[in-house]
């Protein structure tokens, strides 16, 4: 009975059992070592109060520290100063220094790839999403963390910069996260994660390097139960919006998923966490978001025992609520540098942004 009401809890309680380096309480056992202490969330989510009552939670309702989304620009122009974070309550700063798109005459040659394709393994799990729960540890369903081991609720992208990281690029020290996939109540850990950039528009030199302070949100971590999920599923030869009945043995379950790479040139985020992007129209950024950032694509394969696909879900809810999140922590200069290479210069490059066949 007890394990079935924890089972219930997953979209509210903390179930990441952690060490206590990873900022979980530990008890000592009967054998004189720690074992991990249950968590539970001091508030409740919006959007699980009902799921929170039924199993007999109670707290008051999450407020985050501040509920109007960052607003500050930050330049890409180099010497620019990087904005301030802004104060609990307070406004925050607006860019001195608009970010210029070049502009180029006729069209660009033609490359079959323009894109850096990093590769990145698993840091951790935890009930954290410092875009949606800023400062409220434990208020989210459990996510898979790949880049930064040290994300977690209170991350930032300014605290972010100069860490350490799980992908290819050491400058990268960005956070990348998506809900954990469970088979029969029990997580499943992603093979090797690739994190694509590439150019969404059509002349793939006018592509700039995402702002310092900027955060995303991709897919729709509510979608509501035959909403027609926006990436792909794929095993063997099979690809579509649903997971499959099942996959061959020994191959591995694969989603994928692409963003909107058209950035407003304003706003760092917005309450929603997406509209400050939007999507090309016939290849060019249309005019309320008209600068144009790298297209991320994500691809997060798995290994399922004998191909099994049944007792699959989320830790967010079924296959269509596959979501991901970014916070930017690159060393600007280095995302500059690897952009303008890879993505400007029409390359395959792998994720230290190296094109074996056009160096």
């Amino acid at each position: 009975m007890i394990s079935q009401r924890l089972s219930r809890l997953v979209p509210v309680v903390a179930l990441a059992l952690a060490v206590s380096a990873c900022g979980v309480t530990t008890v000592p056992t009967a054998g004189g070592s720690s074992a991990p202490a249950l968590v539970l969330p001091t508030c409740v989510p919006a959007g699980y109060e009902t799921p929170a009552a039924d199993v007999g939670f109670t707290a008051p309702p999450c407020v985050p520290a501040t509920t109007a989304a960052p607003s500050a620009p930050a330049s890409t122009t180099p010497g620019a100063t990087t904005p301030a974070a802004p104060a609990p309550g307070g406004t925050a700063p607006t860019a001195t220094t608009p970010v210029s798109v070049p502009t180029f005459a006729g069209k660009p040659p033609q490359a079959q790839y323009r894109e850096v394709a990093a590769n990145c393994t698993m840091t951790h799990r935890r009930s954290d999403d410092p875009i949606v729960f800023p400062g409220l540890p434990g208020a989210s369903h459990e996510h898979t963390f790949v880049g930064n081991p040290s994300t977690d609720a209170s991350s930032t992208p300014e605290k972010l910069i100069g860490g350490k990281t799980s992908c290819q690029d050491p400058k990268d020290a960005s956070s990348y996260w998506f809900p954990t996939l469970l088979l029969n109540g029990a997580p499943v850990t992603p093979q090797q994660v690739t994190v694509y950039y590439k150019s969404g528009v059509d002349d793939y030199r006018t592509v700039q390097p995402f702002p310092a302070g900027f955060r995303l949100l991709v897919g729709n971590a509510k979608a509501p139960a035959g909403e027609q999920f926006g990436g792909t599923w794929s095993c063997g030869g099979e690809t579509g919006t649903q997971i499959p009945a099942s996959c061959p043995d020994g191959s591995s379950l694969i989603v994928r998923y692409k963003a909107p790479s058209c950035w407003d040139g304003v706003h760092l985020d917005t309450a929603d966490h997406k509209s400050h992007m939007a999507w090309p129209v016939k290849g060019v950024c249309p005019a309320d978001h008209p600068v144009p950032l790298p297209m991320f694509e994500m691809k997060v394969p798995y290994k399922l025992p004998g191909g099994v696909t049944k007792g699959l879900v989320y830790a967010s809810g079924a296959a269509n609520t596959f979501h991901f999140d970014f916070m930017n922590g690159w060393d600007p200069a280095r995302q500059a540098e690897v952009i303008k290479h890879c993505v400007n210069g029409g390359r395959q490059c792998n994720g230290t942004g190296y094109d074996q066949h056009k160096p």
